[in-house]
């Protein structure tokens, strides 16, 4: 699933994702904003790292776990994640597979 960070809190990670392939690239934050899903990542602490643009989670949970797996494993050691439809003023809702 295509992924990319949009805002970046921790620093060094802007513009970071996966491509459609799921390969770890860079884009511009602009290609994200044609992605239908927003997430933001938080350390343990509960602090927020990240926030950034996804493909659909509710269609395909499995695949929009990899944000959260790959900045748990090589950044800010992300634990936790929530996610919303882009342009929704509904609440976030916490990622639990």
């Amino acid at each position: 699933m295509r992924w990319i960070i949009t805002t970046d809190h921790m620093g060094g990670c802007l513009e970071l994702g996966e491509n459609g392939e799921g390969i770890p690239a860079r884009a511009e934050v602009s290609q994200g904003h044609q992605l239908p899903m927003e997430f933001r990542l938080y350390n343990a602490a509960g602090l927020l790292c990240f926030e950034g643009r996804c493909g659909d989670i509710d269609a395909d949970w499995w695949h929009g776990f990899e944000p959260l797996m790959f900045t748990w494993n090589t950044h800010a050691r992300c634990r936790r994640m929530s996610y919303r439809r882009t342009g929704s003023q509904d609440g976030w809702r916490r990622f639990k597979p």
